[in-house]
């Protein structure tokens, strides 16, 4: 793959080395993710080899999405922001209210505009507030069912068959479920950055979080308790609560059955598992036919206000989300790329996403793709931690759905007024 990319770059489709005129340095805040570390890292090292006048020093890596939106604002307190952060897409809001995130419009307009550069319009939306593009997707997930074929298979089901509703697939889960070798049948990652499989399941359920006013919520209507609902499911099936440090190694190990979990991982379980069971991948079920799903990942995000540093920061924008920078990403994990150059030219992820079968759930799952939602106001970090408390009580069985969504609903309308 690195030398199919230097000969593309060698062939121009990334453009000449920039002037090393007058040497820039930016500093980039990532958020901590296994997945995607050694693709910045990579990213980084192509990017200074093209632009020898501009090196790129990443900040200590915040510990997720959440964390990274709080050390910017914090850092706009006191007048020390990075020049470019990767952000959670649910929480570029926060930035865009504040006025810290820069418009980057114009600087595709002197590109030849976003067409040329590869962005398709549906993607940029993500980015999009205000009529004004603040953040180009680098990094997009989908929620889907990791499964192993073998222990599917060993239950009596056909994965052609594989059942699309949760009273079935937690039922399957229970039939492969075999305490005495350590393999639990079924496992739902359900704390996967903050609340984004609470949106998961209700948007499913073709639900909202907030009427189109923001003036009212409606998560705690059918949609949602039908969510919750999902969730206490689990919990009487007696679903194990692990963090994504365990669960996601147990599948790998061939440890769990089926797992609902994001794509992100969908690469490095790939490899590992390697030819260890038949690996596969289902899409995530739709409880109502005009069912969608939030997509989730991260932007690339410009804060500097330093005019020259902004086109160096450009630059590096530019790179990391262009057709190289894409490819770099999108292989090392398992996260969808934002740019169409890089999907369409067979050198890059044209022939990758056709010798790999398993990408492909997600890709198809790309039409139904809507925003992962943000809520108004200053606590819109406070509620993400909110909605997480309440799942988590509901999913270890300490409370019922119907005991829940009242307080939740509650806890959430004090920190919107």
């Amino acid at each position: 793959m690195r030398t199919r990319l230097a000969a593309i770059a060698i062939g121009g489709l990334i453009g000449m080395p920039a002037s090393a005129a007058q040497a820039t340095s930016l500093q980039v805040l990532t958020a901590f993710d296994r997945t995607s570390a050694q693709a910045h890292q990579e990213i980084k090292q192509r990017f200074e080899k093209e632009n020898p006048g501009i090196t790129v020093e990443f900040l200590t890596a915040a510990q997720n999405y959440e964390d990274a939106s709080q050390k910017v604002l914090r850092g706009a307190m006191i007048g020390d922001l990075p020049d470019v952060s990767f952000q959670g897409l649910n929480l570029l809001r926060s930035l865009v209210d504040r006025d810290l995130a820069i418009a980057l419009d114009p600087f595709m307009a002197k590109e030849g505009g976003p067409d040329k550069l590869g962005y398709d319009a549906g993607i940029l939306r993500a980015g999009a507030l205000n009529g004004k593009t603040f953040g180009i997707p680098f990094a997009i997930s989908t929620p889907l069912l990791y499964v192993n074929a073998d222990l599917v298979k060993a239950a009596g089901v056909d994965i052609a068959h594989f059942p699309t509703r949760w009273d079935d697939i937690v039922a399957l889960g229970r039939k492969i479920d075999d305490p005495a070798k350590n393999v639990t049948g079924f496992y739902f990652q359900w704390d996967v950055t903050g609340n984004w499989m609470f949106q998961t399941l209700l948007f499913a359920n073709g639900g909202r979080m907030m009427s189109p006013d923001e003036k009212t919520i409606m998560f705690d209507q059918a949609e949602g308790m039908a969510a919750l609902a999902t969730f206490e499911l689990f919990a009487r099936a007696k679903m194990p609560n692990l963090p994504a440090s365990q669960a996601r190694p147990a599948f790998i190990a061939g440890k769990i059955g089926i797992v609902a979990d994001s794509s992100s991982n969908l690469g490095n379980a790939a490899r590992q598992i390697g030819n260890a069971f038949d690996f596969k991948t289902v899409r995530f079920p739709l409880g109502a036919p005009e069912g969608l799903l939030p997509a989730g990942g991260n932007l690339a995000v410009m804060l500097t206000k330093d005019p020259e540093k902004q086109l160096a920061a450009w630059k590096y924008v530019k790179f990391a989300t262009g057709p190289v920078g894409q490819t770099i990403m999108a292989t090392h994990t398992g996260y969808l790329p934002g740019n169409g150059i890089a999907v369409k030219t067979p050198e890059l992820l044209g022939d990758y996403y056709r010798a790999n079968p398993n990408f492909q759930a997600s890709i198809v799952q790309l039409p139904i793709l809507t925003g992962w939602y943000a809520f108004p106001g200053s606590n819109s970090v406070k509620i993400i931690d909110v909605i997480k408390r309440h799942t988590e009580a509901v999913v270890t069985g300490k409370k019922t759905a119907a005991d829940t969504m009242p307080a939740m609903a509650a806890d959430v309308r004090k920190l919107l007024e």
